[in-house]
């Protein structure tokens, strides 16, 4: 272990201002790599030392490392701050005793499938039960296989641990005993055996860790047991809850938290406020057939849910898995379809039984300490799971059609970078204009809790769903209820009289048709001259919704400020939905003294460019190295020394590959990252993939990195090259602004169509080279450029007429 004042930070968030030597910065990391150390994660803190000033510059300067070894001795141990009495440094405690234990509840081991009698343990269990009602003859049955299942997993597989070491020792001896004597041919089958029973118990062993650590990007085979055991380690320590603060009140032992989160809960979920104002959706809303989602559930149709639940989550209350049911449907088939048919006649009483579920608290950020400072998920039990995600197959087809274009989150065809492009070419038009406005980030208060269900039934009903489909629903969300869980331990149950659970599958669907109305709001009160026009010669949308993430455009004037802080109080009193401003952030363009006064009555926050949107750099300009340095740091990160040593070559590739997915390519689409940037990525890959160091130089490399990055079938290994890709990935704006999705004189595009996006040099010569075009009507076809002429365009066959004509700056 190593612990002390380092003076140096190693990543961008580690201080509170942009005063950062880079430098030193990735000097530290290297270091810390190189050592292959791993940081004991701080709870409830975010910052170390003080220089004591007005205002103060807030610094993570104190740490503690330690080895893997170190950790795997001391896997409970929990780093937190003192109060910084006599210095400007808070005292780091490392406290090593054993925390609170949760009693054990049944999880479904992905590991039972491979084992000998599986179907029948589940067979003989399931056929036990008998009651005439489908509900709770389901509920026992699921509890009858489970208690099977564990006494089952007991008897053949045992302690697992204590086989290995027995079979270490005897397979020791054995060797010690050869060394004097040859062995008996029972004495060598029974070495033989040893070492086969050896392998096969440390492979179960792996894929025991695998499981518990929710990796889904390696292979049993990818790393040895020891890695997946460290990040589940390292997300017990995460996640662990030591103390909450309540009413100014520190609470640290676990029936006081425990009662303090059911309280907090049955506040937020338990109770229904009362709604001071209706609105007349039929003036916003037009109705749509929806007849077809009343049809008869067929197993088909459930089978169907069934294979499209995701693999390896958490489960809920019943601990059951999504690959218990597709292993065990021949079993169990008739038992959900019974309960099915019970639901289309609208005879859910009994759901309740099988609607419970458990909510896990998550920390937004390192210094949480009050329960608002957890994202909460819901564990739902898997057969309301499986009912909610047939009524959201059957709905998703259909979600497109009502919902308004500059909303994009959970509807097929549709993407978060549609916002994004949205905003950003937005906000550049605007600025070019010269003339003031003002650009609100809000921030929507536990927006999924607290959505009414009577504003939500009015707006399902005004969208044309039909009496039956609302009632299913009904049943869904009346029946439920949820446990919070602390450190692990269920609290008592929450009944759900608001909002939305986050988990449910056809929760998101809901909450986008909901909170829709509030664009449909904005553009009702720019169609009937409420608020100004944004732009004299250009339809510029004035609000761009991505489920709860709202951004909004108005003049910087006092009446459509005005105007504008009426209509969200108006649709926060009719659907709960608030707006927390503390939270949210205003951001003048082209602003002068009076608009900066003019946004103050808003109530929240200033903020100049660039800011965050959907996790993404919103900026007039390109991007700079210096404020992309967050990006290289959640990169380096995600593909630490430690982890190398415990993977093999295929492992760290294919992590390479999943941390490239899922981190660089999200901001890849949306704008072309300096090069000093794509190198610094690069760096961290190669280093991580060859070396599994920071940095990997000469005889580390195997292979030049750019046959690296070469598909497959050409000799590569498949790592993406980011520069390529980017551009590869930035074509789909200028594919879709030849098309009708982007089209400004088409009813249904994109959210941005008709805003003329810009392209660089390289994207329009890479598209242009890459399509042809047929004439039609000819709206979207560009003389010079597009390969409309047999194929090639104007440009390349006549280079020296083109070379005449005028260009247009």
């Amino acid at each position: 272990m190593l612990c002390g004042d380092f003076n140096l930070i190693l990543r961008d968030e580690d201080k509170n201002n942009g005063n950062l030597n880079r430098r030193m910065m990735g000097r530290f990391r290297r270091l810390v790599n190189d050592l292959a150390l791993k940081e004991v994660y701080l709870n409830g803190r975010r910052f170390t030392w003080s220089n004591e000033q007005t205002p103060p510059t807030l610094v993570h300067l104190d740490r503690v490392f330690c080895t893997v070894d170190w950790e795997d001795a001391h896997g409970d141990c929990h780093l937190r701050c003192l109060a910084s009495v006599v210095s400007d440094h808070c005292p780091l405690l490392l406290d090593c005793a054993p925390t609170h234990v949760a009693h054990r509840r049944f999880h479904f081991e992905d590991f039972w499938l491979r084992l000998d009698g599986f179907h029948d343990t589940v067979a003989a269990a399931w056929g036990s039960v008998l009651d005439p009602d489908p509900f709770r003859r389901l509920m026992l049955r699921l509890q009858s296989t489970a208690r099977a299942l564990t006494s089952w997993s007991a008897k053949s597989k045992g302690c697992i641990r204590d086989k290995m070491a027995i079979s270490r020792e005897l397979i020791s001896r054995f060797d010690k005993t050869q060394e004097d004597r040859t062995l008996s041919p029972p004495e060598g089958w029974l070495r033989k055996q040893l070492k086969i029973s050896y392998l096969g118990l440390a492979s179960l062993e792996r894929t025991i860790a695998r499981q518990r650590a929710r990796i889904t990007t390696l292979k049993d085979a990818d790393a040895n047991t020891a890695f997946f055991h460290r990040q589940c380690s390292f997300r017990r320590q995460k996640n662990h809850i030591f103390s909450l603060v309540v009413e100014g009140q520190v609470i640290t032992d676990q029936e006081g938290m425990a009662q303090a989160a059911f309280t907090y809960f049955d506040d937020l979920l338990g109770s229904s406020a009362a709604r001071n104002h209706m609105l007349d959706l039929s003036q916003i809303i037009e109705p749509h057939d929806l007849t077809d989602l009343e049809a008869p559930f067929s197993p088909e149709e459930i089978w169907d849910a069934v294979k499209r639940l995701p693999a390896r989550k958490a489960p809920g209350p019943d601990g059951f898995t999504a690959e218990f049911l597709r292993a065990c449907w021949s079993i169990i088939k008739q038992d959900f379809f019974d309960v099915f048919q019970q639901l289309f006649e609208l005879r859910g009483r009994g759901l309740s039984k099988l609607n419970q579920a458990l909510l896990t608290l998550l920390p937004k950020r390192a210094d949480a300490c009050q329960l608002r400072d957890y994202r909460t998920i819901c564990l739902i039990h898997l057969v309301a799971k499986i009912f909610a995600k047939v009524l959201s197959l059957r709905l998703a087809p259909r979600l497109g059609d009502m919902v308004s274009r500059n909303q994009n989150a959970f509807i097929p065809g549709r993407s978060l970078h549609d916002n994004f492009v949205l905003v950003k070419q937005s906000m550049k038009l605007l600025h070019q204009l010269g003339a003031p406005r003002v650009m609100l980030k809000l921030d929507l208060t536990r927006a999924f809790d607290s959505l009414s269900w009577p504003f939500l039934f009015e707006a399902l009903g005004q969208y044309g769903f039909g009496p039956r489909f609302r009632e299913w629903l009904a049943i869904l969300l009346s029946s439920s209820s949820t446990r919070i869980m602390i450190n692990g331990e269920p609290g008592p149950p929450v009944w759900h009289r608001c909002g939305l659970r986050q988990g449910d599958p056809v929760s998101p669907q809901l909450f986008v048709l909901a909170v829709d109305v509030l664009g449909r709001l904005i553009s009702r009160a720019h169609d009937a001259g409420i608020l100004q026009r944004l732009h004299p010669r250009r339809d510029i949308p004035a609000i761009s919704l991505y489920a709860d993430d709202v951004m909004l455009f108005c003049h910087a004037t006092h009446g459509d400020v005005e105007a504008v802080c009426a209509i969200l109080a108006l649709f926060s009193e009719a659907s709960g939905l608030r707006v927390n401003y503390a939270k949210s952030s205003a951001t003048t363009l082209n602003g002068d003294p009076e608009a900066d006064a003019t946004i103050d009555q808003v109530g929240c926050a200033k903020a100049g460019l660039p800011i965050t949107y959907l996790g993404i750099l919103l900026t007039l300009r390109r991007p700079s190295a210096a404020q992309l340095q967050p990006l290289v740091d959640s990169v380096a990160a995600r593909l630490p020394t430690w982890k190398a040593w415990l993977m093999n070559k295929t492992g760290r590739l294919a992590l390479v590959k999943s941390v490239l997915a899922a981190i660089p390519i999200h901001q890849l689409l949306a704008f072309a990252p300096p090069k000093k940037t794509l190198r610094q990525l690069e760096k961290i890959q190669r280093g991580f993939l060859w070396a599994g160091r920071a940095v990997a130089n000469g005889g580390h490399c195997h292979v030049n990195w750019r046959r690296v990055c070469r598909p497959l079938e050409y000799g590569g290994l498949g790592v993406q090259d980011l520069e390529h890709a980017g551009l590869a990935l930035r074509l789909r704006w200028m594919w879709f602004s030849h098309t009708d999705d982007g089209r400004a004189n088409t009813d249904d595009g994109r959210a941005w169509r008709g805003l003329d996006l810009q392209f660089s040099r390289e994207e329009r010569a890479l598209f242009f080279a890459s399509t042809t075009m047929e004439l039609g009507d000819g709206l979207t076809a560009l003389f010079w450029d597009d390969r409309w002429l047999n194929g090639q365009s104007v440009r390349e066959l006549a280079p020296a007429l083109y070379q005449c004509i005028p260009k247009r700056r």
